[in-house]
């Protein structure tokens, strides 16, 4: 029988990584190195070896994050779909993975503060994927694919941050909104007398 190959380092990030996601979500910057290690399930040196010391290992988290949710290659399938399913399925992954985003810097806030503000390229080139996407449609658009990508953008971010849970927007809102704007066309004026 081969001996078990070991994890690579890259592996053993990636594994610890996506197993303090709630644990970190629980307790924040405040988290211990020994709560980290038991949710892991691994000792405290081997995070240590892996990333140095705990505010690495939750700023690598926040970018593991981010890197997820910037991450559109499962909303490649889509250049069948009509312009409402297109729009729908990123709205709805987006605002998933935004919300991941939103929560995760809430809970690491001093740390990602400490680092100070950093413009993230990924962003940007999120825009261009989803321009791209919308593309597809752009006989249909009333503005450019990246101008309506900014607003899908916008839309779903500010869905995902829930507005401190008085949000009544959903996905289907956003759709709505974004292919049909905010005004009725169903009703027509009534002359006020």
């Amino acid at each position: 029988m081969a001996p078990p190959t070991r994890m690579t380092l890259e592996d053993r990030q990636v594994q610890i990584l996506d197993a303090i996601v709630p644990v970190v979500l629980e307790h924040g910057a405040a988290i211990t190195s020994r709560q980290l290690a038991d949710a892991a399930g691994v000792a405290e040196g081997t995070l240590f070896r892996s990333f140095g010391d705990k505010d690495s290992l939750l700023r690598a988290l926040f970018d593991r994050t981010a890197e997820v949710a910037y991450d559109l290659a499962d909303l490649e399938d889509l250049a069948d779909a009509t312009l409402e399913t297109t729009v729908s399925a990123i709205a709805g992954v987006l605002t998933v993975r935004f919300s991941a985003i939103f929560q995760m810097a809430i809970a690491l806030g001093p740390i990602l503060l400490a680092e100070g503000k950093r413009d993230d390229p990924r962003f940007d080139e999120l825009r261009d994927r989803i321009a791209a996407l919308l593309a597809e449609h752009a006989d249909e658009l009333a503005v450019a694919p990246p101008v309506a990508a900014d607003a899908l953008r916008t839309l779903t971010f500010a869905a995902a941050t829930g507005w401190g849970d008085r949000s009544a927007m959903d996905m289907s809102d956003v759709t709505g909104i974004l292919l049909h704007g905010i005004a009725r066309t169903d009703t027509r004026k009534e002359s006020r007398a």
